[in-house]
């Protein structure tokens, strides 16, 4: 009998449209046995989630998506954001509450600087937008993105990514995050499994995409895995199709973890929960490994 493990989700402690508890309860309707909370830069949505959990008998794998940056040395060292998966690490670990709260705080006044420019263009303000922030979630482009589409300026969450508010547009305004090497060493002084979140995203990075010699991609990702990455996320709608292959080649010539998740945002974006899940046996290398926190609630058979 399948049970299903979803080891990526946000809620509203981030740039979900749900509460932590809800996320929980849609897993709990969705099917899906084992599910972790993974907000952007935040842990906030722990207690709840852990709280909703042990109430609806779903197994509970507390988490974290980190914002991290890599620099690509060919290009003038031109930065490229890269997303962290932690899971199971140190909720009060000092170094990583402290990266917390400059990550949160460069991204508000990061997200007001790119309202001020859209202003020029669109009928917008940082007003409206710090409005529909939830107290104490993570800011980012998804809550511009709401009023976009509350004054329909744009369909969804996904038109608005693609043009308005694309990384490479006229309006984006970069925020600080760590490097991916200090990422992964926060993680891990924390107890915790980091395993990189959709690394080949509509291509990936020129350090992260695994197009040409398999070698030279091994190469890149042993640097990071000698520096303490344990994984990859490698079942995920945004990573290009073609390169999955290859991805999962420098995984298993590595020992990395492979894990596939849903990347559930709610009603912000249309990814449905389970739509890719990890194997038992890859979370119970990840429980096996993780020494900051318990997971909550009964695992799966085989882990």
């Amino acid at each position: 009998m399948s049970e299903p493990i979803d080891l990526h989700t946000h809620s509203r402690a981030s740039d979900g449209s749900e509460s932590p508890a809800e996320v929980i309860a849609a897993a709990a309707r969705a099917g899906i046995h084992t599910v972790a909370l993974t907000d952007h830069d935040t842990v906030s949505g722990w207690a709840e989630a852990t709280e909703a959990a042990t109430a609806l008998g779903v197994g509970f794998i507390p988490g974290i998506e980190l914002s991290t940056q890599v620099f690509d040395e060919q290009n003038d060292f031109e930065p490229h954001s890269v997303h962290l998966l932690g899971y199971l690490l140190d909720p009060e670990h000092p170094v990583l509450v402290e990266e917390m709260v400059k990550i949160r705080s460069h991204r508000d006044n990061r997200l007001q600087l790119m309202v001020d420019k859209l202003a020029k263009d669109f009928p917008i303000s940082w007003l409206e937008v710090r409005a529909g922030i939830p107290e104490g979630a993570t800011p980012g482009r998804p809550h511009i993105a709401e009023v976009l589409i509350a004054k329909g300026i744009v369909r969804d969450t996904t038109e608005a990514f693609e043009h308005i508010l694309a990384g490479d547009g006229p309006y984006h305004v970069p925020h600080y995050a760590p490097t991916l090497e200090t990422g992964i060493r926060i993680i891990r002084e924390a107890g915790g499994v980091p395993v990189l979140a959709h690394p080949l995203s509509r291509g990936g990075t020129p350090l992260t995409d695994v197009r040409g010699p398999i070698d030279e991609a091994v190469a890149r990702y042993q640097r990071w895995w000698e520096l303490g990455l344990l994984g990859v996320e490698l079942h995920h709608r945004e990573n290009v199709p073609e390169q999955q292959p290859a991805l999962d080649d420098v995984a298993q010539r590595l020992g990395l973890i492979v894990t596939g998740s849903s990347d559930y945002h709610g009603s912000k974006k249309p990814n449905p929960l389970g739509e890719h899940t990890t194997s038992p046996e890859s979370l119970r290398q990840i429980l096996d490994i993780a020494t900051g926190v318990r997971p909550v609630g009964h695992m799966p058979a085989g882990v």
